[in-house]
């Protein structure tokens, strides 16, 4: 039953790419209004299908198939709020066509996970790896927001504005929701990092392992915390800003594809973005 339904949401949000697609080359308050009638129903089924699914897989760890699902479903539910927000609806033609792309594996990959371990099923497991989740949603909004200031500003040094130009938001504003995504998506690791050290120090038979996955995570936590303060103290903005921020999330998506058991709450568990 959760699959047909994330099939029925993954069908809705393929359409809503298409209809913001449309608006960016013609905008129409018809499209943007549609498209968030379909991203919002296809939240709906989602979300069912997820319940539905932490029931199933209780006591079992999530596999990389329900990490994409996941993460697809919190990367809508963050743009929809943004587009409620700030009526933006133009940023859906760069995320929703991400979105489906995140999802599309989520559907295909199969295969069950093995049960946890009785010292893992500690009650701040599902923190964990939902804030894992949401920090990558974040920072993968982010860096989209990120393409669209650097195709904006080029557009601006060449004095060639054309279609993108007249259809983006302003450069103050995207470097803007830039900061806040980023701030938030770091708020989200941080606390992910601190979750995943309690679990080593405190479940029986857990210890550091310190792999590469680890070391990606830890280096992008790294560049996210130098961009913050960048941002905060050297009043940092623009274009190397929007680089920084791509960089920062491919280290988080390294980590994350990496991570085939998603809620492993060992020290290689810092995989976990």
């Amino acid at each position: 039953m959760s699959h047909t339904l994330v099939s029925l949401a993954c069908h809705a949000y393929g359409i809503a790419a298409v209809l913001y697609l449309a608006y960016l080359v013609r905008q129409t308050e018809a499209l943007a209004t549609v498209g968030r009638v379909l991203v919002g129903g296809g939240l709906a089924l989602h979300g069912v299908a997820l319940f539905e699914l932490l029931g199933v897989q209780e006591g079992r760890p999530v596999g990389l198939a329900q990490g994409f699902s996941a993460l697809a479903f919190l990367l809508l539910a963050i743009f929809l709020a943004l587009d409620v927000r700030y009526r933006r609806p133009v940023i859906g033609a760069f995320l929703t066509p991400l979105a489906v792309t995140v999802l599309i594996p989520g559907l295909l990959l199969q295969g069950g996970q093995a049960p946890l371990p009785p010292g893992v099923r500690q009650p701040l497991l599902p923190l964990h790896i939902t804030l894992a989740l949401l920090g990558l949603a974040a920072f993968a909004i982010a860096a989209g927001v990120g393409v669209m200031y650097i195709l904006m500003e080029r557009q601006v040094k060449a004095k060639r504005f054309g279609l993108l130009f007249s259809r983006l938001p302003s450069l103050e504003f995207l470097d803007t929701l830039n900061r806040r995504l980023v701030v938030w998506g770091f708020i989200a690791l941080s606390v992910t990092l601190a979750t995943g050290a309690f679990f080593v120090t405190t479940a029986p038979g857990l210890g550091w392992n310190w792999d590469g996955k680890v070391i990606a995570t830890l280096v992008a936590w790294a560049v996210f915390a130098a961009l913050v303060n960048a941002r905060i103290f050297a009043g940092w903005r623009g274009r190397r800003v929007a680089l920084l921020t791509m960089a920062g999330f491919c280290l988080v998506l390294v980590s994350f594809l990496s991570s085939y058991d998603l809620a492993a709450p060992t020290a290689a568990a810092m995989r976990l973005p």
